[in-house]
């Protein structure tokens, strides 16, 4: 039988009995794809919690800002005679209950609350910020671990060539057909050798790929969908592909200019977390400037009198008062507390300029890397791999009739099977780079927050 006919044939019984080896090996796996990895991960993502309840205590906090400070009840005895201590022999003697408010200065109280309402609302894109984050990397690491189970796949079907290539060229040499040579034998069982390492390497990148997958998709909490161990789910399935916004995908064919990226890069979640730390900020300056302002307290008292020893009645008395603070001693210190508000607040623009910096560089970057992988992809799919393949089987078919050289026949089968590894990892790579790109183009949307008034 033909060498090439023989391979063929024992290709396919290899690669059923694979699949049944792939599929005995895991009981009842999970086929999890993409997509449901992502809605796992953001779903049980225990960060999303404690920032809801961040959210929740600024909110609580804004409406105790608004709230008056209570009022102080105080209770004395006045002008007590320490020579007999009577209440009714001196006429001044009096049981007094006053009672006093405080008003804090300006219109504090509504910017105080209404500076902590804009940080709460800084909550919700930090959380949208988030889950874009997730998507980015639980996409890498499923990537990972789909390139590194593909890659094991592909490996145990040309382990089958290579073992079949193997036993030829052993019965060859034992029956003296050919030019087949000692060397020939050891290279062939080298090669498989090699194989087996590459196999090794493979199962420790999808295992660790999978542990860290699983970190993301684990349900620690009773109601969550998740799994308990990486052996519940398995990759095996076409590559998926990752849907950009109508603006991302006109990215990848042609760059826009820098001001372009700019204006829409400005409704990342991120970006607008700055912009409502710097609103807070803003108030924070106005609150400041609230001290310049007097602060305002009234009280009330009422004074208890006896009647004298002779059993005439004395009249109680009744006061009222009004205090004010003066502000003349202290204005250099809220000078400085105004300037140190309004530098803060102009640090948090530079904040928000560097980031949108940052982002635009990485974008254009990511950018040119994805436009570079997807020519790879192309050259490799139209061009490469066909010509290895082709000079895979026609090396094997002039040894085969003893007019070419074993060694030949390896380096040719090895390059056509690193080709396709390498395409493996291309595509998983030209992903990840998309899935990257697609985080730039998260749109944050601000949560409606109630009005504390219209103070800005």
């Amino acid at each position: 039988m033909n060498i090439t006919k023989l391979i063929a044939k024992n290709t396919v019984r290899f690669t059923l009995l694979s699949g049944l080896w792939w599929s005995g090996n895991i009981s009842a796996p999970f086929a999890l794809t993409l997509d449901q990895a992502i809605q796992i991960a953001q779903h049980n993502d225990p960060w999303q919690g404690g920032n809801q309840l961040r959210e929740q205590a600024l909110l609580a906090q804004s409406a105790a800002a608004d709230t008056l400070p209570d009022p102080v009840l105080s209770m004395g005895m006045l002008n007590l005679p320490t020579n007999g201590y009577a209440l009714d022999q001196e006429p001044m003697t009096q049981i007094k209950l006053s009672v006093s408010q405080m008003f804090p200065r300006g219109d504090s109280r509504t910017i105080a609350r209404r500076q902590l309402e804009l940080l709460a609302g800084q909550q919700p894109l930090l959380g949208q910020d988030r889950r874009a984050q997730v998507k980015v990397t639980v996409s890498t690491l499923w990537l990972d671990a789909y390139a590194a189970d593909k890659s094991i796949r592909l490996l145990a079907q040309e382990r089958g060539l290579f073992e079949q290539l193997a036993d030829f060229v052993q019965t060859s040499y034992s029956s003296a057909q050919g030019k087949t040579r000692q060397q020939d034998v050891v290279r062939a069982q080298l090669e498989i050798a090699r194989l087996q390492d590459r196999l090794t390497l493979l199962y420790e990148q999808k295992d660790t790929a999978l542990a860290k997958l699983m970190a993301w998709l684990w349900a620690d909490e009773p109601g969550q969908q998740g799994f308990e161990s990486e052996g519940q789910i398995t990759l095996n399935g076409p590559l998926p592909d990752i849907k950009l916004p109508q603006a991302a995908s006109g990215l990848l064919t042609s760059l826009l200019n820098p001001q372009q990226l700019a204006n829409l890069l400005t409704t990342h979640p991120a970006v607008q977390a700055i912009q409502q730390r710097i609103q807070a900020g803003h108030s924070s300056v106005k609150l400041a400037e609230q001290k310049y302002s007097p602060q305002w307290a009234v009280n009330a008292g009422y004074a208890y009198r006896q009647d004298d020893q002779l059993g005439r009645s004395r009249a109680d008395f009744l006061s009222l008062g009004v205090s004010v603070s003066m502000p003349i001693f202290s204005t250099k210190r809220q000078d400085n507390d105004v300037r140190a508000s309004r530098l803060t607040t102009e640090s948090l623009k530079t904040d928000q300029r560097l980031l949108l910096r940052n982002m635009l560089a990485q974008l254009t970057a990511l950018t040119y890397q994805y436009q570079r992988m997807d020519q790879r992809a192309e050259l490799y799919a139209n061009s490469i791999l066909p010509q290895m393949h082709q000079q895979a089987e026609a090396s094997l078919s002039a040894y085969t009739h003893d007019d070419g050289d074993f060694d030949e026949v390896m380096r040719a089968r090895i390059a056509e099977f690193n080709g396709r590894m390498e395409q493996v990892t291309i595509l998983a790579n030209r992903l990840k780079i998309k899935a990257q790109i697609g985080y730039f183009f998260s749109t944050g949307t601000l949560k409606p927050q109630a009005s504390a008034g219209a103070v800005e």
